[in-house]
């Protein structure tokens, strides 16, 4: 096929066009610096692109209606992989586009994308390349020969903390709505894999909420203040949570912390700043013994990327119960589940302390990972999923 590909300088292009190429397709890509998802600014030189070539598709990481609009213009398929959660263009008119071919990471988010009228939207997991990780880590198929000879961190967490978030709108709320919104952060917490919050929040409390934190809907959308206001609770779920679980471990075990977030919410976990996503973050997961993954509350039974990159990096993944993840996945013997704060601690001790269990699990992760979550893998079925609906 002849493939138009938009970037928007999103980390897995070059993954993803390598990909492509090798699976025989022609490729075209252009990149598009987006400020904003909704932006018409790119449509001008989108159709003078296909005034003066032909393509059988167009392709994007993530759902982007103005191009939805255009290939819907033309009448050309448009297939997009959505990997942020949540993905607040899934809530666009556009959609509902008959040119849309939405591959989706979260299955719930996938169930939500046909409620909202889309016609092909498709579950598909996100995927590692093997090849590039496995060349910058010199990565050998001997199990003797595959993990460093000295670690670089015990433990280790790449990600942010969520401490600046629009929750913060919320804190001088009457007190009734203040104690009923920390009862559902609270239960919320207690359970992995199920949105909790969504549920709690009755027409009532939403009205309340938007008192203190109005909402005004774009033209062109159908996301509601109960959408927003659920995010916004969730990401503040997260948030403490992580802060909460990273100050916890460090009671056990030294801890290195990637973020360009304000670690002094963690004082005891070492400050190590940001790092890049293809030249340094797959040697920080390959030499750290464990490394923590704690999903966004908004990803309900989706396997984060951070996740798939630990496993496709030879690292050992400790990481919260995601549906997805025991599903595609075998605990205790790809990756490592904790259910709350003290198992997560019990469970850093341990496997701190059992080095060849751990390396063990780690190896059989990195083998699953490989074998089914590669690009090629992948992407040969998002189009089989493509052509078999043309």
């Amino acid at each position: 096929m002849n493939i138009l590909y938009l970037s928007w300088t999103e980390n897995s292009a070059s993954d993803m066009i390598e990909t492509l190429q090798q699976l025989g397709h022609n490729v075209c890509a252009q990149l598009h610096e987006l400020s904003f998802y909704f932006s018409d600014a790119l449509i001008p030189s989108l159709q003078q692109v296909f005034a003066s070539q032909s393509f059988d598709c167009i392709f994007t990481f993530n759902f982007i209606p103005p191009v939805s609009n255009v290939a819907e213009a033309i009448q050309i398929p448009y297939l997009c992989w959505v990997y942020d959660c949540p993905h607040v263009t899934l809530y666009s008119n556009s959609l509902r586009n008959r040119c849309n071919y939405i591959f989706l990471f979260d299955r719930k988010m996938q169930q939500d994308a046909l409620l909202h009228g889309a016609l092909h939207a498709y579950h598909l997991p996100l995927a590692i390349n093997a090849d590039r990780l496995a060349s910058h880590l010199s990565l050998s198929g001997s199990r003797d020969t595959f993990f460093p000879t000295t670690y670089r961190h015990e433990v280790s967490f790449v990600g942010s903390l969520y401490e600046k978030t629009t929750f913060e709108h919320l804190k001088n709320v009457p007190p009734h709505l203040k104690g009923y919104l920390d009862g559902i952060i609270a239960a919320q917490k207690q359970v992995w894999g199920a949105d909790v919050i969504s549920a709690a929040l009755s027409p009532d409390h939403v009205n309340e909420i938007y008192q203190a934190l109005p909402f005004t809907r774009s033209a062109g959308e159908f996301i509601t203040p109960k959408d927003v206001y659920t995010g916004v609770i969730q990401k503040q779920v997260t948030s403490e949570e992580r802060i909460s679980l990273l100050n916890a471990i460090t009671n056990v075990a030294p801890v290195a912390l990637y973020s360009a977030s304000d670690t002094s919410l963690c004082p005891k976990a070492a400050p190590m700043g940001i790092v890049s996503y293809t030249a340094e973050m797959p040697d920080i997961f390959h030499t750290t013994k464990i490394n923590l993954n704690i999903t966004l509350r908004s990803i309900t039974s989706g396997i984060p990327l951070r996740a798939i990159d630990i496993l496709g990096c030879g690292g050992f993944l400790l990481s919260n119960y995601q549906p997805e993840l025991c599903e595609y996945f075998t605990p205790d013997v790809d990756f490592v589940y904790f259910e709350d704060p003290d198992d997560l601690a019990e469970k850093v001790t341990y496997y701190l302390s059992h080095e060849k269990e751990r390396e063990d699990i780690a190896y059989h992760g990195y083998q699953t990972v490989t074998q089914n979550f590669s690009y090629p893998v992948q992407v040969s079925r998002m189009f089989e999923l493509f052509t078999s609906a043309l």
